[in-house]
């Protein structure tokens, strides 16, 4: 199960840290970029389309459903120890005792009552990503651009479900995820070719 969350999310960071690459390489080869705007185009918008649905099942609300608040749900149920809020060895690495309260206030940051996460869920997935709205498509509304969330709001939801992964996991089995690879910045290359006479 945490296997195939962590998947998701680090599916959703690489393509957001993709679509921001890209769009920083806009200004140093517009020129090659600006011969095929029809691919580019797409290609930027569709790393950005990727990250968004990925992050709306990421924060799912419905606890049927695989999200970051399902997953922490089950943690709590079947996993919370006692021992998890006491000092440890492992705190030399990349452990810190649970605090009081701790998991009900990482429950409230990743559910509705939070603006981001709303924006996110109410407003872009059930309207946008997962949904096509009817009432908004009559009326010429979209909530993308009345309900924006920039680039470091989308960031943010993305880091904060990875530090509370990363939180209980270390509590529960001593790993901790990484959320990108060694080939990142292998974008590059199309670029350094690009820019060859």
């Amino acid at each position: 199960m945490t296997d195939k969350l962590v998947s998701e999310l680090q599916s959703a960071y690489m393509h957001f840290e993709i679509y921001k690459d890209i769009k920083m390489q806009i200004s140093e080869h517009s020129k090659e970029m600006n011969k095929s705007k029809h691919f580019w185009s797409l290609t930027i918008n569709a790393h950005l389309e990727s990250a968004r649905s990925t992050l709306g099942r990421i924060y799912d609300q419905n606890e049927k459903n695989l999200g970051i608040k399902s997953w922490l749900l089950e943690f709590k149920k079947n996993h919370l120890q006692q021992e998890f809020f006491e000092a440890s060895e492992q705190d030399k690495f990349n452990r810190t005792p649970l605090k009081n309260g701790e998991i009900k206030n990482d429950l409230k940051s990743i559910s509705p009552e939070d603006e981001k996460v709303n924006i996110l869920y109410k407003r872009h997935r059930h309207t946008e990503i997962a949904h096509m709205s009817l009432s908004n498509a009559k009326k010429g509304i979209s909530y993308f651009k009345d309900y924006p969330l920039p680039s470091s709001d989308i960031q943010e939801l993305i880091d904060r479900a990875a530090a509370i992964i990363n939180k209980y996991s270390s509590h529960y089995n001593g790993v901790n995820y990484a959320m990108t690879t060694f080939d990142s910045q292998d974008y590059k290359y199309i670029f350094d070719r690009l820019s060859k006479p």
